[in-house]
């Protein structure tokens, strides 16, 4: 195998999976919060989530109404809409 292939093949690799870890905690955060019963609560990130993800959500009635707290990323979301359109 070509080692400048196989380099930007770990590279993309670990560039997948940090970003599949972003958004799998995303997922993970959304779920909890619905399993308990909340309708409106926020998620922690590292880093922004990006506008068409948040579109995408939306679409799919988890909808997202807030910012940031004391430099963290926070992301405000509300799943009313989503609860009641199942």
């Amino acid at each position: 195998m070509n080692p400048e292939y196989f380099a930007q093949e770990v590279k993309l690799a670990a560039l997948q999976a940090h970003s599949r870890h972003f958004y799998d905690d995303i997922r993970a955060q959304i779920v909890a919060a619905t399993a308990i019963g909340k309708t409106k609560f926020f998620v922690k990130t590292e880093n922004a989530i990006s506008r068409d993800v948040l579109s995408a959500l939306a679409d799919q009635g988890i909808e997202h109404v807030g910012g940031s707290l004391d430099g963290e990323v926070c992301t405000v979301f509300d799943i009313t809409e989503m609860l009641v359109n199942r």
